[in-house]
């Protein structure tokens, strides 16, 4: 019984070391991890001379690993390598060798550094799809942590800019299909933490800007001192989808801190915003974002394009305040610890942001018309001028207690350079309206300001005594209208400590 039996056992291990050795000299013609074929597969995905500094494969599990990996362009291997990295391990599985198409289960990918240069980003030296045939591989998995991505700067001197990647995972990776994302990085200015995940693919290698993305993202912590002149820390929230050339984005953002750092007034900014982002320029169009901070708002439109010979982006906005205070204004723009002014605003604006050195202040310019009703000056003893003038212009008697009055101001106004020059700049009181022109600075708060005064009644009526004399003499240099007189002014001083007078030459 035991003989008739070994024979057929030893028959059938027989047959199993035969298909075992079969299976051995197979995948020893069909194992897919030689060095030779992971550099050719390289080599051809990225279109770059790949080189290893060490190689190694593994068989439980099947797979391999390459150490110090670099990439370098074919017609300039004697450059700096545009990507490296440290550690590369691949990770099959023995049951998917024969099926269609090809997988691999994992790639963990160590230490990978990417070196973009200013001739990279406009279409150089880079590690890209290769446009040939598509791959019959899928990759169930990329691992990628501690990636940095550095951008090297094309001004001498610069420090390159860099993209610390703490996540980054893959999944389900292929030619014909797209990609799921999972990324946390560290944004480098302003600086801050970026989750991100979503879509991407399948890439189009022949017109990059068609490959198709699309997720959501969360940007926390965002420290805004590193923008000359601003400080606050953001954090903002939004989705986007569309094509890498055309990203269409829509979110959310809360400063609750944020202020202009030569006032040091805090206020809590907060904006929604829609727009279309250039995935392969940097050039964003918002033609929506809507900001608010205290008791105003406004709606705007901002664009960054590259618009100078130098390089830099140029940053345009187009504004208009629908319900406002010039207060909240003051609060963020002025140092004094009160607002100098109170009342309700409205605006239209234009904005230009060159590139350059140089603070937001100073290189901001602006075109706009403003109005502003009901207002009236905070410092007592300013209103009280205000108000006496008032007076004056009725034919009241000054008191040191007047009613008080309301002012109306609009105007025409241009800032460069720090300087804002107004233009049919005008104000009301009742029983006086002024029409003024000149400049203020907004650094140096001083004013400049010229024009006339028409009063409704003669400008001696309210007056009495000595002060009434010598207001008398000067009536005959006065223009007269039927209405009143029409006083020459100016308005001189600081917003915070103006004078007024008149602006009479012999």
């Amino acid at each position: 019984m035991v003989r008739v039996l070994s024979r057929p056992i030893k028959i059938a291990g027989l047959l199993a070391l035969v298909v075992i050795a079969g299976c051995v000299v197979l995948l020893m013609v069909e194992w897919p991890f030689k060095r030779e074929m992971i550099v050719e597969a390289l080599q051809e995905k990225f279109s770059s001379t790949v080189e290893l500094k060490a190689f190694h494969e593994t068989y439980f599990p099947p797979g391999c690993v390459a150490e110090g990996v670099s990439f370098s362009r074919n017609r300039d291997q004697g450059a700096r390598p545009i990507a490296t990295i440290e550690k590369l391990s691949i990770q099959g599985a023995y049951w998917e060798f024969f099926s269609r198409p090809s997988r691999v289960r994992r790639v963990t990918i160590e230490g990978l550094r990417m070196f973009v240069s200013p001739q990279t980003e406009r279409g150089g030296d880079m590690p890209r799809a290769a446009g040939g045939k598509q791959s019959a591989v899928i990759i169930d998995q990329i691992v990628a942590d501690g990636a940095v991505v550095e951008f090297a700067s094309d001004k001498p001197g610069a420090e390159p800019v860099k993209f610390e990647i703490h996540q980054l995972t893959l999944q389900s990776v292929a030619d014909d299909r797209p990609m799921s994302f999972h990324a946390a990085l560290l944004n480098p200015k302003p600086p801050g933490e970026i989750r991100t995940d979503g879509e991407f693919g399948p890439l189009q290698a022949q017109n990059l800007g068609q490959t198709a993305l699309s997720g959501s993202y969360e940007f926390q912590n965002a420290d805004l001192s590193v923008f000359h002149g601003i400080a606050g820390t953001l954090s903002s929230s939004g989705k986007f989808k569309g094509i890498l050339q055309h990203i269409e984005i829509e979110g959310t953002t809360d400063t609750p801190d944020f202020q202009i750092t030569r006032s040091h007034h805090a206020v809590d900014l907060k904006t929604k915003f829609q727009g279309i982002v250039n995935g392969l320029d940097g050039e964003v169009s918002l033609p929506s974002v809507e900001a608010q901070f205290n008791r105003t708002s406004l709606v705007s439109r901002v664009d960054v394009a590259n618009k100078e010979a130098s390089g830099g982006k140029t940053i345009s906005v187009d504004a208009a305040e629908q319900q406002g205070r010039i207060q909240d204004w003051l609060e963020l723009l002025a140092h004094a610890d009160r607002p100098a002014l109170n009342g309700t605003m409205n605006f239209k604006a234009q904005v230009t942001v060159p590139p350059g050195k140089g603070s937001l202040i100073e290189r901001v310019k602006l075109l706009g018309d403003f109005g502003i009703a009901d207002a009236s000056l905070a410092q007592p003893a300013s209103q009280k001028k205000i108000d006496n003038l008032s007076q004056v212009g009725q034919g009241e008697k000054e008191n040191d207690d007047p009613a008080g009055v309301v002012e109306d101001l609009k105007g025409h106004v241009a800032l460069d350079r720090t300087v804002a020059t107004f233009a049919d700049l005008s104000f009301s009181v009742p029983g006086a309206q002024a029409h003024v022109h000149g400049t203020y600075g907004l650094l140096t708060q001083h004013i400049d300001l010229h024009g006339s005064l028409q009063l409704e009644n003669k400008l001696s009526k309210g007056e009495k005594g000595m002060k009434s004399v010598l207001i008398k003499s000067l009536e005959p240099f006065l223009k007269k209208k039927k209405a009143g007189e029409i006083v020459p002014i100016r308005i001189g001083g600081t917003f915070k400590h103006p004078s007024y007078g008149l602006d009479v030459v012999p």
